[in-house]
């Protein structure tokens, strides 16, 4: 009788263990779970841009969770955060719930007055901001990126080296090249030198012109004078005076029946469209007809049957999150409590993130890609249609040149 009572009460000793066990492990081991805050396109996470990149990094998230050894032994979930758009000052306001076992924070508002704040929050904490933009977001000071702040575009100074590589790749060292550009307004003065100084490494001999919007008539006088200097010849102007300075030297060219054409060194938008034969030079521009993306949303369906629209969105989730798993990759592994420092070491070295059709490799002194596919668009028919594509390297900030 009592070897059949210790039976009975072994067995159920194993089922209540058992039991436990199962309970357990049905619930998270939240200290295995690392957090990535994600801030959303201004839209939200309710309109297109938003539920693609939702989509994808839940993607991520299963793929990460159906591994079996995760990311240095660890799942990842992406937090999604909300902006008060409604607020004077949306990232202000922004909560951040920054803890122990926040992996990184990492922005899709694309807009610079978002990023801008919340890289002046985070600068120089040891929690990584990861910028799915940036092109016109300082990340550096003092000649220096921030220790913890990257972004997946080229500053804005890019174009002044993709025009310069297109000029070479379409003309020869005679071709007259001009740039206009004011000295009094902030970033046109050292673009125009930087392009002028990577034109002049090139053979040519450009012309700059120093304007002063402020004086009437100036845009005029301007392409008078270029007109009357080189005669029926015809060239090229490579504007850095902003949308009103470029649509009125554009208008003057068209008024004077000119053979020149203008190269407009700022990002192109609608209300350029007008301007037929205005030439432009941008690195997310032609992504969704050019970029390879659709490879991205065939993935996603094939794998997870999760359904994408805005392509783009979806890869420059994942190229952020490959990015980000990478540089927790390269610890050795498992990875017991995150290292910060080293994180942050790692994440300047990451190579191979695949972006569309596109591999980048990040560069440290930049916390930003090495180089990337720009696309030299012409308007035509009021659209933007493509003309070339040109590998463009990042270049170091400089405030004065």
């Amino acid at each position: 009788m009592r070897k059949i009572f210790a039976v009975i009460l072994v067995i159920f000793l194993c089922f209540v263990i058992t039991c436990h066990n199962e309970a357990f492990c049905a619930q998270p081991n939240h200290n295995w779970v690392w957090n990535v805050l994600v801030v959303p396109p201004v839209t939200g996470w309710n309109n297109e841009p938003g539920k693609s990149i939702s989509a994808a990094l839940s993607w991520y998230e299963a793929e990460i969770s159906d591994s079996g050894s995760g990311v240095g032994g660890h799942d990842i979930k992406f937090v999604r955060l909300n902006l008060n758009t409604s607020s004077d000052k949306p990232a202000e306001n922004l909560n951040l719930p920054i803890d122990s076992h926040t992996a990184a924070i990492m922005s899709f508002a694309l807009t610079p007055d978002i990023d801008r704040v919340l890289v002046a929050r985070l600068a120089g904490r040891n929690v990584p901001l990861m910028l799915a933009g940036g092109e016109n977001v300082l990340i550096e000071t003092g000649g220096r990126p921030l220790i913890n702040i990257f972004a997946l575009d080229l500053y804005r100074d890019y174009r002044c080296y993709a025009f310069a590589q297109y000029a070479r790749r379409i003309y020869d060292s005679k071709k007259r090249i001009a740039l206009a550009a004011s000295r009094f307004t902030v970033n046109q003065e050292r673009e125009a030198k930087i392009c002028y100084a990577m034109l002049d490494s090139e053979g040519f001999m450009p012309m700059p012109y120093w304007a002063d919007a402020s004086v009437r008539d100036t845009f005029a006088m301007m392409s008078e004078e270029i007109e009357s200097f080189v005669g029926e010849q015809a060239g090229v102007m490579i504007s850095f005076m902003g949308g009103m300075g470029a649509r009125e030297i554009w208008r003057n060219f068209m008024r004077l029946r000119s053979n020149w054409r203008l190269w407009n060194c700022a990002e192109p938008d609608a209300s350029y469209l007008s301007c037929r034969g205005m030439i432009f030079a941008d690195q997310n521009i032609s992504l969704a007809s050019q970029g390879g993306f659709i490879e991205t949303k065939r993935l996603l369906w094939r794998t997870r049957a999760m359904r994408v629209n805005d392509s783009v969105a979806a890869g420059k989730a994942i190229a952020l999150t490959d990015w980000l798993t990478k540089a927790i990759e390269l610890m050795p592994q498992p990875v017991d409590n995150l290292p910060r420092n080293d994180l942050l070491r790692n994440l300047e070295r990451v190579q191979s993130i695949k972006f569309g059709n596109q591999v980048l490799n990040i560069a440290a002194n930049l916390h930003r890609p090495t180089e990337r596919n720009v696309y030299i668009v012409e308007v035509r028919n009021h659209e933007y249609d493509n003309l070339d594509v040109i590998k463009t390297k990042g270049l170091a900030y400089v405030p004065a040149y």
